[in-house]
């Protein structure tokens, strides 16, 4: 038996809620990357994007957010909370009520109900909603550490990050602690197997995908390790360093042809999005 097999034989009693806080869209078939040999074969898709956040229940540990969508200010101004450069860059939109707080609240909860944050990224629409938690007490963030190294970094901004999303909160370092092939570097959150992170960089640097072991069977959050099942199926990449997204997108490969039975959910798919269940509905 793998080790994936016995974190299998003891799935937990989770509640995984998909919040679909809006869209995203930049020109171009920017979920592919152009270096692949197929991206010229591929066929032009200027969609809208859905932009996600996951908001998983457990037990005894409370609830966690992974990634937190776009801000509620987007509702009002096509800039939100991306400023003016790079709000005017990148397309968005989303209805009042759409943002992850609003959502939270159709389940009974609010912020404070949230202990912990994991961002996949610090790409701008994946941590847009931080601020509404900055008054949380305890709350703690977590993001790989070369995701923070960009955000503090002299030119940040140009690559998408925004210092102002993460002011002012507790943010730390993903401590990975396990090798769980096909993945390299894993972080059991909970310590007992019920999220585990995992190490796929290439979109970014530090970036991470995350798989939910319910009881209804496990869950991989591809995050932008896959924008799309086409990246799967077309066996092409994410835009960012070409060998290291391609190794995360075989890693991923991989771990779904050994277990099929895993249901995947994908970063911005707006294929997929008519078929998933959404907040205040649930998975487990």
């Amino acid at each position: 038996m793998t080790e994936w097999e016995s974190y299998f034989k003891n799935p937990q009693p989770l509640k995984v809620y998909v919040l679909h806080t809006g869209y995203v869209h930049m020109s171009g078939n920017i979920h592919f990357n152009k270096k692949s040999p197929k991206f010229k074969t591929l066929p032009k898709d200027n969609r809208f994007n859905p932009v996600f956040s996951f908001l998983v229940q457990h037990p005894v540990r409370g609830r966690l957010l992974l990634d937190t969508g776009l801000h509620p200010s987007f509702a009002r101004s096509s800039h939100g909370n991306f400023g003016r450069l790079l709000g005017s860059m990148v397309k968005t939109k989303a209805e009042p009520g759409q943002d992850v707080v609003s959502q939270m609240k159709k389940i009974g909860l609010e912020p404070k109900d949230v202990g912990l944050v994991i961002l996949s990224h610090l790409h701008l629409d994946h941590p847009s909603s931080l601020p509404e938690f900055r008054d949380v007490a305890g709350l703690t963030v977590f993001a790989g550490q070369p995701e923070l190294d960009i955000l503090r970094g002299a030119f940040g901004l140009f690559k998408g990050y925004l210092k102002g999303h993460l002011a002012g909160l507790d943010v730390r370092p993903i401590a990975f602690d396990l090798s769980l092939p096909p993945f390299d570097r894993v972080w059991d959150v909970f310590r007992d197997g019920s999220v585990l992170v995992l190490s796929t960089p290439g979109h970014t640097p530090g970036h991470v995908s995350a798989l939910i072991n319910a009881r209804g069977g496990p869950i991989l959050l591809t995050f932008d390790a896959a924008h799309r099942r086409a990246n799967l199926t077309e066996d092409v990449p994410p835009i960012g360093d070409y060998p290291q997204a391609s190794q995360s997108l075989r890693h991923i490969k991989a771990f779904l042809e050994r277990y099929p039975h895993t249901r995947t959910f994908f970063a911005h798919d707006p294929d997929q999005l008519k078929e998933l269940k959404l907040c205040p509905q649930y998975y487990d």
